[in-house]
């Protein structure tokens, strides 16, 4: 797995918020209270699993449920569009759907593809005009 693919995975976890992000690191309390505070190593796999597969299929629209009868948990991941960026690089929006213990999260993320051919978050992409 690329160092981008484990900043997806990364950033998955942060996937629950539905607000944007500014916390530092060091302050995660906000976490508290999404689903993917409760989801173990299978449900984070899971997760990240659909969103690799819904990003690299050819399909706009792709979209990939997965769940785990486990735990209970379960989500979506789905692809809400895609554009060339302005500095002609591939990019998609990413929406991200969990639910674990009646606790629920939706979020959109901006993603495009590197050099490398890994998908990175990137909320600064903007369509070519």
């Amino acid at each position: 797995m690329g160092i981008r693919a484990k900043w997806l995975a990364a950033a998955a976890l942060i996937a629950g918020c539905t607000e944007l992000i500014t916390a530092s690191a060091g302050n995660l309390t906000f976490l508290a209270d999404t689903p993917v505070a409760h989801f173990n190593s299978d449900d984070m796999a899971l997760m990240r699993e659909s969103a690799n597969k819904v990003l690299e299929a050819p399909d706009p629209n792709a979209k990939q449920e997965w769940s785990n009868a486990k735990t209970g948990a379960s989500g979506v991941a789905q692809v809400r569009g895609q554009f060339t960026a302005a500095n002609g690089t591939p990019c998609k929006r990413l929406r991200i759907m969990n639910r674990v213990r009646g606790l629920r999260s939706d979020a959109t993320y901006t993603v495009c593809r590197s050099a490398d051919g890994d998908w990175a978050f990137n909320a600064d992409a903007a369509p070519a005009k």
